[in-house]
């Protein structure tokens, strides 16, 4: 195991910090094995620092530690959006997926970024020919073969190749002798929705786009186009591979806990109260004076704000956990500082930990309630942690790969995968 990601819990202690769950991490991946189709493959989606999470460690844990004893490790490859993303992460034995298309190759620093994912072999997106010529000349002088894969837009209209250009542009890369086909690919844009009419549409065209070239190239190639809600919401469109990524973290896709898919959510996101004072009855909180004591209040305060991404409009608003009781948010929330109620926690101190998002999913702050009261989802919750709060990966802290999933009795069992052409 790579000590860069065994971090002393107690080392953080005092800090803002977000503690990230190893096994809650491979008990997810076993339930995304469930409820995949013999033979295809698991790419974990960590983009967006593994949406808040940490990706170097979220790559670490689902590349090196084991879903079941004596298994192999959940992911068979990992994606994240761009080169810079990629450089972050440790040394994998799996492909690793750049997703957001390349184009303007030889502006500023793109090329040096470009060469750099070509040696070390990297999945890179392409959409037009003028970005595959640009990828061939990067990868001819380097003097190594470039993997691209192509976005194929089937609908979402956010980037991709449509299906009649395809031919044209499978055509230019076949002509180029540094380019190899990775890939074909496509998302979709109403996954979420169980009964989306969209969603078979969708797939129908990418199936029409794909099928002869998967079908002429012997399978050699990878077709992938379900992220977590395609793969739990909808039957039909595993494709060769798919690439969950919230529901490996224990976010369910529906936006709600589900009871037929036990995530586990691997994230809590924790801060010490840094001080407690007492407020009179009449007296105000806070930048605008927004909140008012009508009583004697006993105010905590904690060192996280909005620029740690605890957003200003939870003021008056949300609550946290103090020995497993709610305290209200009074007052606005400033860039650094959230003041709270402690009045009914006579027993609070300097010092203790609060907890500002739970891992439970059935919490008052769980990820889905804290979305709730910001009017959005849990994507942007998690994805919008800021780099001052430490990420800490916790248990199992040395296991080794057999020892990973111990005492998880929802572990799956191992499968062996093809390997990539």
């Amino acid at each position: 195991m790579d000590a860069r990601f065994t971090v002393d819990v107690k080392h953080t202690l005092g800090e803002p910090r977000v503690l990230v769950s190893r096994r809650a991490m491979l008990h997810n991946a076993g339930v995304v094995r469930r409820h995949l189709a013999p033979g295809v493959r698991l790419c974990a989606m960590l983009k967006a620092d593994a949406y808040g999470h940490g990706a170097a460690a979220a790559a670490d844990t689902l590349c090196n530690f084991c879903v079941g004893d004596g298994g192999d490790p959940p992911a068979d490859a990992v994606a994240v959006a761009s080169v810079d993303e990629a450089l972050g992460l440790p040394d994998l034995p799996v492909p690793v997926l750049i997703v957001r298309p390349l184009e303007n190759a030889f502006i500023g620093r793109q090329r040096l970024r470009i060469e750099e994912a070509v040696r070390h072999g990297w999945v890179l997106t392409v959409c037009s020919q003028a970005a595959a010529d640009d990828v061939a000349r990067i990868a001819q002088g380097t003097g190594r073969r470039a993997n691209v894969q192509v976005l194929v837009d089937t609908g979402l209209a956010r980037g991709g190749a449509s299906p009649a250009e395809l031919a044209d542009l499978l055509a230019r890369i076949d002509a180029r002798p540094s380019l190899r086909l990775w890939g074909l690919w496509t998302h979709f844009a109403s996954a979420d929705l169980p009964d989306s009419p969209f969603m078979a549409e969708q797939a129908a065209r990418f199936r029409a786009a794909t099928d002869a070239v998967a079908s002429a190239r012997g399978n050699r190639i990878t077709r992938h186009a379900a992220a977590s809600a395609g793969l739990f919401l909808h039957q039909g469109v595993q494709f060769d591979m798919v690439r969950p990524g919230l529901s490996l973290l224990g976010i369910d896709p529906s936006g709600r806990p589900s009871t037929s898919r036990p995530l586990r959510p691997a994230l809590k996101w924790v801060a010490p109260l840094i001080g407690i004072q007492t407020v009179p009855a009449g007296g105000t909180v806070g930048y605008g004076r927004t909140w008012a004591a009508g009583r004697s209040t006993r105010v905590g305060l904690l060192p996280v704000g909005y620029a740690d991404g605890y957003p200003r409009s939870f003021s008056n608003g949300a609550s946290v956990l103090l020995h497993n009781r709610p305290a209200a948010v009074v007052g606005r929330v400033s860039m650094d500082l959230t003041t709270i109620d402690l009045t009914d926690h006579p027993d609070a101190h300097v010092g203790e930990e609060v907890t500002l998002l739970d891992d439970n999913p059935l919490s008052p702050v769980s990820v889905y309630r804290l979305a709730e009261w910001a009017n959005t989802i849990p994507y942007e919750i998690l994805s919008r942690i800021g780099p001052r709060v430490k990420r800490v990966p916790v248990d199992p802290e040395d296991a080794e790969c057999a020892d990973a999933a111990e005492g998880d009795d929802e572990g799956a069992e191992a499968s062996d995968e093809a390997e990539f052409g």
